[in-house]
């Protein structure tokens, strides 16, 4: 973006017929030193008369004009980024006071917690399950009947599942607090 030039204000009398005033004038009519106004001068902001007088019209217009480039310079380009970005930062920043409320109204859980517990029930599972084919050899090895067979292996599977859903059950007891016993229940067969 080019840089605004400076404003500058014009020596000469614009109307030759309009009255000027001394510096102390000026400087109370605009809020300023009179040290301030000659500085202003110098810096070409305020046209300057003859001889220490000034024009009104001129050296207000001037001056307005100096403080409107001043506020521009301060205030941040609002172009069509700058409104997407700042809507963007203020959703960004609801999304996390919403995150952090769920959290604390435990609605939202941690990531890792839940990947970690699921690992142990599934961990639980498949030790569970891979423990059948052991206690089903030897009720099986004198069987000879296909349907004694599967009504076995039937009673056995439903065993296991009955137990890590009696398992789970403990799980979610034990997570709030309600129960210390996690070992499955695995009935001995002797």
């Amino acid at each position: 973006m080019p840089k605004a030039k400076p404003v500058r204000a014009t020596t000469k009398t614009i109307d030759p017929a309009a009255p000027t005033y001394p510096v102390g004038t000026i400087a109370r009519l605009l809020i300023l030193s009179d040290r301030r106004v000659q500085e202003l001068v110098k810096e070409g902001v305020i046209p300057k008369s003859d001889h220490g007088r000034y024009e009104l019209a001129p050296c207000v217009q001037g001056y307005i004009r100096y403080l409107q480039e001043r506020s521009h310079k301060n205030t941040p380009v609002a172009g069509p980024d700058y409104h997407i970005e700042k809507s963007r930062l203020t959703k960004l920043q609801a999304d996390k006071v919403q995150i952090n409320n769920d959290r604390e109204l435990s609605d939202l859980v941690n990531a890792a917690e839940v990947e970690r517990e699921w690992s142990l029930v599934i961990s639980d599972c498949k030790n569970r399950l891979l423990s059948i084919p052991s206690k089903m050899a030897p009720i099986l090895a004198p069987i000879t009947e296909p349907a004694q067979i599967m009504n076995v292996a039937d009673d056995l599977i439903r065993e296991a599942l009955d137990e890590l859903a009696s398992y789970a059950e403990r799980r979610s007891k034990t997570a709030s607090g309600q129960d210390d016993s996690l070992a499955p229940t695995a009935k001995v067969d002797d």
